[in-house]
């Protein structure tokens, strides 16, 4: 008897936790001039290319408080405001993951640089709208700008333990994403098909931003 309840409670939580996922959060994104897988590939870009991104939306890249960790865009028209904040690119910010697990994202040199970033951006521009967005590291750092930005949508983000998401966040994760498992159910988090956790060969290619390409979701 008690062994059937443990196994029926043990099937439920593994159910909950691996193979739930949400209504497609689509709707959340269907307006926007700038497609958030787009966005998203676009913090991993060469500055080259990160300073084309979204003209053909009115956007501008502010060269001088952009770098290779977060980028700023400003459309003058809208008034509105893209921070981008790039996700583990180089060996320090190995360094920057470890720090984030232990002692909380808040701790680490690229949340300060970030926060101290969108502040002057918002200082320089005084937009009427401003999205921060990120993908796993970037996306825990833009998470964290809750206060500062009037919308966060971030993709896989790395989740510690009993860390929450905002209410201004929308947060995207795959199912089989390791990065963000702890995540999978939390308020504000939605949980999309791409990938199994059970199955290890599945995990890099969840966490890629492949995971909502084509999918149809628009942020800006």
């Amino acid at each position: 008897m008690l062994s059937g309840y443990i196994f029926n409670k043990g099937l439920k939580t593994y159910n909950h936790i691996f193979k739930k996922q949400r209504k497609d959060p689509k709707s959340l994104f269907s307006k926007g001039s700038i497609d958030l897988y787009d966005a998203m590939k676009n913090s991993y870009a060469k500055e080259e290319d990160q300073k084309k991104f979204g003209r053909d939306a009115g956007y501008i890249y502010d060269e001088q408080l952009s770098n290779d960790n977060q980028q700023v865009y400003y459309n003058p028209d809208s008034k509105k405001m893209l921070f981008s904040v790039s996700g583990t690119h180089n060996i320090s910010d190995i360094a920057t993951d470890l720090k984030m697990m232990t002692s909380g994202v808040k701790s680490t040199d690229r949340y300060r640089q970030a926060e101290m970033t969108l502040g002057k951006a918002k200082a320089k521009y005084n937009p009427s709208h401003t999205t921060a967005y990120g993908t796993s590291l970037g996306g825990s750092i833009a998470s964290k700008l809750e206060d500062k930005a009037d919308r966060v949508v971030t993709l896989n983000k790395a989740h510690i333990p009993f860390d929450k998401t905002g209410s201004k966040e929308t947060a995207i994760r795959s199912r089989g994403d390791i990065v963000s498992v702890f995540a999978a159910n939390g308020k504000h988090v939605h949980t999309i098909a791409n990938g199994d956790l059970t199955d290890p060969m599945t995990w890099l290619r969840s966490h890629s931003s492949d995971s909502i390409k084509g999918k149809g979701y628009f942020i800006g």
